[in-house]
Order: C-alpha cells, then sequence, then structure tokens
C-alpha cells in the first residue's frame, strides 16, 4: 500500500491489520512512552482546514514513533498555494524533503490529487464532507476495545449524515464486516446519502433511516454522534436550522444499554454536555487518545517499519 486515501479502498485484511498493530501502540501511547522504529524519518502534516485532534495526533503518532515532524497548519494562507501552485506541484516538492505526508482539505479528492505528485506515501487527514478513513479506522479499534467486535451490533449514527465524513469512513470500513444492523437518525434533509445505503445493503446489513433519537438510544451498541457543521452549510440561516436538533445529556445516556459505547469525533458544540463526560458509557476522549496509537499504526505500516 503506498498512500491510505480512501476508507473504500481498504480490504477486511488491511483494516484488520492496523487494528492489531494499533492494539499493540495503546500501552506506548497511555503510558507516554517513545519508541526508535522511525529514527531519521520525517512526516509533514499539511493542513488546509482547522484541526486539533486529526493534526496534533499525527504528529504525537510521529514523535511517539521516534521520528520528526515539519508542519503548516495555515496551508491556505501560508504556503505556495497562496501564489497559486498546484496541489499536484505541492506534492512533488513536498515529498522531496520528507518520507511519508499527512494532509486535509475542504475540497473531495484534493487530498489524491496531492498524492500523484508525490513520490513518499500520502495519508489522507480528512477531505471536506467526503471521507476521513483514519478517523474511521480509530473509530474501529474503539468499538473493538470497548464493544468487544466488530460484527452482530447496533450501529447508530446521530445527526449530520450528509456532510459527516467520519460516519461516510465508519459505514466505508464497517461495511466489510457481517450482520451490523445500521441506524441513521438525522432531519430528512441531512440524510444520509443514498450511496452509502447502497454499499451497505449490498454488502447485506440491515439499514434504517428516521428521526427518533429516543428509541436509537435504547437500540444502540454504538452511537456515533456528529456535529452538525456550520463550514458544509451554504449559509448560517441553513445551519441554524439544524444546530442542536439532538442533544444527550445526562436523561438521554440512561436510556443507552450498560454496555454500549458513545463516540464522538470532536469538536463538540452542544450536541452532547459535559455532564455526560463522567458516564462510563462515553468514550470519545479515549477515541481521541486512540487515534494517536491507530495513526502510528498507518504510519509504521506506509513505511514499513
Amino acid at each position: 500500500m503506498k498512500h491510505l486515501l480512501s476508507s473504500k479502498d481498504l480490504t477486511r485484511e488491511e483494516i484488520e491489520r492496523f487494528i492489531d498493530r494499533a492494539e499493540t501502540f495503546l500501552p506506548i501511547v497511555r503510558e507516554k512512552r517513545s519508541l526508535d522504529l522511525a529514527k531519521g524519518k520525517i512526516l509533514a502534516t499539511l493542513f488546509f482546514e482547522p484541526s486539533t485532534r486529526t493534526r496534533f495526533s499525527f504528529e504525537t503518532a510521529m514523535l511517539r514513533l521516534g521520528g520528526s515532524v515539519i508542519s503548516n497548519a495555515m496551508m491556505k494562507e501560508t504556503s505556495s498555494s497562496k501564489k497559486g501552485e498546484t496541489l499536484y506541484d505541492s506534492g512533488k516538492t513536498i515529498s522531496t524533503y520528507v518520507n511519508i505526508i499527512a494532509m486535509r482539505h475542504p475540497q473531495p479528492g484534493s487530498v489524491a490529487e496531492l498524492s500523484r505528485g508525490s513520490e513518499v506515501p500520502v495519508i489522507n487527514g480528512g477531505d471536506g464532507p467526503a471521507d476521513h478513513p483514519t478517523q474511521g479506522l480509530l473509530d474501529l479499534l474503539t468499538i473493538k476495545e470497548h464493544v468487544g467486535r466488530l460484527e452482530d451490533f447496533t450501529f447508530v449514527g446521530l445527526g449530520d449524515m450528509k456532510y459527516s465524513r467520519v460516519v461516510h469512513a465508519d459505514v466505508n470500513l464497517l461495511s466489510k464486516f457481517h450482520s451490523i444492523r445500521f441506524i441513521f437518525v438525522t432531519p430528512p434533509e441531512l440524510a444520509m446519502p443514498s450511496e452509502y445505503i447502497e454499499v451497505l445493503q449490498a454488502a447485506g446489513h440491515s439499514v434504517e433511516q428516521h428521526s427518533d433519537m429516543l428509541k436509537a438510544l435504547k437500540e444502540a451498541d454504538v452511537l456515533v454522534q456528529t456535529r452538525v457543521q456550520e463550514e458544509r452549510f451554504p449559509s448560517r440561516e441553513e445551519y441554524f436550522k439544524y444546530k442542536g436538533l439532538y442533544v444527550i445529556g445526562e436523561e438521554e445516556i440512561k436510556l443507552m444499554k450498560k454496555t454500549s459505547a458513545l463516540l464522538h469525533p470532536l469538536p463538540r458544540v452542544d450536541e452532547i454536555l459535559p455532564q455526560v463526560d463522567c458516564d462510563p458509557r462515553a468514550k470519545y476522549f479515549i477515541q481521541a487518545q486512540n487515534g494517536v496509537a491507530m495513526r502510528m499504526a498507518i504510519i509504521s505500516e506506509l513505511l514499513a517499519l
């Protein structure tokens, strides 16, 4: 595997290999230790969109592996793309400096375009509303850790299914497994795009879509809550139609099974109240930490370390 550009491209065997390797790195991450696997290697993080967890966890992952990092969190404003340089040329140039690249961009397909010019592996750190393969992989790592399996459970996606690249990645990856019931709780205007429904149905999974959050909370083994993302809407007026539509507080989480897991890619705005954080079903901060272990696994696999 030269690049990691799309969750669609991964086979079940590749997904399981990433998870298995990430599990070996979890103790390193939780004990805040470092290795020397990537000594002498350099990661470039190129971010054309704001990020906290994805950028910092990529950089932490490389540092924990013993490598080094060069970073630009404001590529739109402080790189040569501001002067009109193409993504292809950026990839061609930057790949002569480093061993591996992680990139985020607001436009679908942009990371793949940079990878065309790159001579080193490129990792998609999120391309607009389309895909976020590394987040999907760390979600599966978290599901396996806390639910104990990646098959035979009920997955609930709550909130914005239209623009959530995270749930799109989760769907693409989980479609490779068996016997999962998918429930998407969303207003009709933010429904899961038909292409993802078709992927799941073709793989033999059960798919439901409605707007009843309380019913779905009772049925979920895994619930992925999503932020309604203002940056994806054509206007603030359109955004405020849906902001705060589904909120999980103390009363709502009590409806969930004792063994279920509540995930969220973060940042949250008002869709999960802080009072929920101490509930044992709330796994979103562990999920964020798991991102370091998964990105260590991805970097080490792509660099054949």
